[in-house]
């Protein structure tokens, strides 16, 4: 359904084109047609480029789901592993000052039964001079 080119048609709008296959072939409504033209409007979305274009906006929508998700799912899997990590870490200085302090407990021990002993020796030397002063002054003994 395309029309002859006249001479006149460059000097006027173009006429409307109802088919939208003939409009593409059209010298008048090709590249090199009029900014107000009808038939260089975009092909709608109902017709075959439509479908194409929707199942593409589908395909790339799909991927930056499937995309998102699968970063998302690889910071959690890092997330988890560090904070495991941590939790191990965590034990082993635990450990390593229960058996720490075990040590500490042992050698304190030690330090306070020489302390007792210690202890016990400077109150029988005392109660040994005390005794002697005693008997030395001649206070009576008590009897015990």
């Amino acid at each position: 359904m395309t029309s002859p080119v006249e001479t006149t048609a460059a000097m006027t709008a173009p006429a409307e084109q109802h088919d939208p296959a003939s409009a593409a072939d059209s010298p008048v409504s090709g590249a090199g047609g009029t900014a107000g033209s009808v038939s260089a409007a975009p092909v709608s979305a109902s017709g075959a480029g439509g479908e194409q274009m929707t199942e593409r906006q589908e395909l790339s929508l799909k991927f930056v789901v499937t995309l998102f998700g699968g970063l998302l799912t690889a910071l959690l899997a890092a997330l988890v592993g560090l904070m495991m990590w941590q939790f191990n870490s965590l034990g082993a200085r635990i450990d390593a000052n229960g058996a720490r302090s075990d040590r500490l407990g042992t050698e304190l021990r030690a330090e306070m039964q020489a302390g007792f002993r210690e202890i016990n020796l400077i109150l029988l030397d005392h109660t040994d001079r005390l005794a002697r002063l005693e008997a030395a002054a001649g206070l009576p003994r008590p009897s015990g």
